[in-house]
């Protein structure tokens, strides 16, 4: 353990661990704000069609995660649209959540646009921006958030805002007591990953995977959101390749992929998410599907999310990822924070 502190100390000059360790206190705030939004804002009032969460990477996954959440709670069915294109057939009748941390993300802009030109209702959750500008321009409610970090480490202020968005229009159910709930397991399972706790199951993780490739699945429902959450982190903390899929549609097609690339497949981690709530056939599927790939993989880990209710248990499950991801930045020896090939990108696009 005191070898992560001093690999704290000499990559991450950004401190995403210190941010990661933070998510108690950035969700108690982040639930805070949302309320405070929807007892002044005039929002607009269900039923609706379906929602649509408009955002692209650390901004849509709090839609993502809410429709986790949620479940057959959601009044009507939630949606994410990460693109320019928001189809007038999705925008009409529904209420669009336009989700930019920095309120400047083109797609998410485009697709405002769109939102508007088909009549739809549409609130924003932003720090700011061009996003912020066009609202005030056109008399949307915004709900404005803290600015200046990565917006992957800002899930709190894309997820717990939304949430109460989606309470208030009409558009979702659920208690404050589940939330008081979920802040306490998050706290615990902070201290739990934090560097310096012995038998840490985020540690351990991170050496598992370390010059591997990770494979994600889960069932579609409570996990799903933590999934792809998983693979992101990876991606951009981590700073390699992973992969996120979803039983048992993988089991229809993906399943047959592990076949002819044993040099890939054999550095390989399978990491199965499954919580109580996953479908039986479904988690027969996985069973099943493992015991197959398996064999052709590095390692399987088959993780069970802990006890507690819906929105504790997705995200403990969510943060065991993202400790796991820092902490592999450490082993290979890069700063989580920086994304420059992201930088590039938007660079080269403007």
């Amino acid at each position: 353990m005191t070898a992560m502190n001093d690999l704290r100390a000499r990559i991450d000059a950004s401190d995403m661990l210190g941010r990661i360790l933070a998510f108690p206190e950035q969700a108690a705030r982040a639930w805070e704000i949302g309320a405070a939004f929807v007892k002044q804002a005039q929002l607009p009032r269900g039923p609706f069609a379906r929602v649509v969460v408009c955002g692209m990477g650390g901004s849509a996954i709090g839609g993502d995660l809410a429709r986790s959440f949620l479940g057959e709670r959601a009044e009507a069915p939630l949606m994410s649209c990460r693109d320019y294109a928001l189809p007038g057939n999705l925008a009409r009748g529904a209420l669009v959540v336009a989700s930019s941390y920095s309120g400047n993300t083109g797609e998410t802009l485009s697709a405002y646009d769109a939102a508007r030109a088909a009549g739809a209702a549409i609130v924003a959750v932003t720090s700011g921006g061009e996003l912020a500008k066009r609202c005030a321009r056109d008399g949307v409610p915004v709900c404005t958030i803290p600015g200046g970090m990565p917006p992957r480490s800002a899930i709190g202020f894309s997820l717990f805002p939304m949430l109460q968005i989606l309470r208030a229009c009409g558009a979702a159910a659920f208690t404050d007591a589940e939330f008081e709930e979920s802040l306490a397991a998050v706290r615990d399972r902070c201290e739990a990953y934090a560097p310096g706790h012995k038998d840490n199951a985020a540690i351990e993780l991170a050496h598992g995977l370390h010059g591997r490739t990770a494979f994600v699945y889960a069932a579609p429902s409570l996990l799903e959101g933590v999934a792809r959450r998983w693979a992101c982190q990876f991606n951009e903390n981590g700073k390699v390749l992973a992969h996120f899929a979803f039983f048992p549609e993988l089991n229809h097609n993906e399943i047959v992929g592990w076949e002819a690339s044993p040099h890939l497949m054999s550095r390989a981690v399978i990491f199965s998410l499954e919580d109580r709530d996953d479908h039986p056939m479904t988690r027969r599927q996985a069973g099943v599907g493992l015991s197959i790939m398996g064999p052709l993989a590095a390692r399987v880990e088959r993780l069970e999310s802990p006890g507690g209710g819906r929105l504790a248990r997705m995200l403990s499950m969510m943060l065991l990822g993202d400790f796991a991801s820092v902490y592999l930045a450490y082993l290979n020896g890069v700063d989580p924070t920086p994304v420059t090939k992201i930088d590039q990108l938007k660079k080269e696009l403007a």
